[in-house]
């Protein structure tokens, strides 16, 4: 499955499209008068019209836009300094996952553990979690800042147990994992329904070193 897309509340994304929109038409502008000037020198030293004219090779801002955008999207965005500007904190990579399901008294009454994976760009997230006997993928997912304390990840998801589980039941869940400020740990309570109705907690670490 593909990675969907992801809100940032509080965050203008549209800021952003304009940035490097207005980069883009300054460095095409910057380029045609450096270009202009090499193709006047070249000519004035006797290069034929030919290769002179390689000077003024087109490169407009439709390129240095998409070149921009493909370059934020996939690493720009991963540097501290710009993570922490725009309050998206890159959460890419492992996590070691330690659940306990609740019931309805608040009483634990499973302990299980997974493995969460969560791929991330600027403009595209998934969350998967694998215990062995099922597995699941966010289907929808919103981050927020929270000053001091972190980030909040919260997403919806699907969930399908393995071949061989008749105990279990494909559904559909929703979690909310608050993240800390170092992105290295995250904790929070989800809610399953359709189909298996359940509830409990998580708490993950990260494997590795955050990015950036």
């Amino acid at each position: 499955m593909q990675p969907h897309e992801y809100s940032v509340i509080g965050l203008d994304r549209t800021a952003i499209g304009r940035y490097l929109g207005t980069a883009a038409g300054l460095m095409a502008s910057t380029t045609a008068v450096v270009a202009t000037l090499v193709f006047d020198m070249a000519t004035r030293l006797g290069f034929s019209n030919a290769i002179a004219s390689l000077a003024l090779f087109p490169v407009n801002a439709a390129a240095f836009y998409f070149l921009g955008h493909l370059a934020f999207n996939k690493w720009i965005w991963r540097r501290k300094a710009v993570q922490a500007l725009l309050g998206v904190p890159d959460l890419n990579g492992e996590w070691a996952c330690q659940g306990s399901t609740k019931d309805g008294e608040g009483n634990v009454t499973h302990e299980w553990t997974a493995t969460v994976t969560i791929t991330q760009t600027w403009e595209k997230l998934r969350v998967y979690l694998n215990t062995g006997q099922s597995s699941s993928r966010s289907k929808s997912a919103a981050l927020v800042k929270e000053p001091g304390r972190g980030y909040v990840l919260m997403y919806s998801y699907q969930n399908e147990p393995r071949i061989g589980e008749p105990e279990l039941h494909a559904h559909v869940g929703y979690c909310e994992l608050q993240v800390s400020e170092d992105l290295k740990a995250a904790e929070g309570d989800y809610f399953n329904n359709k189909g298996r109705i359940t509830f409990g907690r998580m708490k993950l670490a990260r494997k590795g070193k955050p990015n950036g």
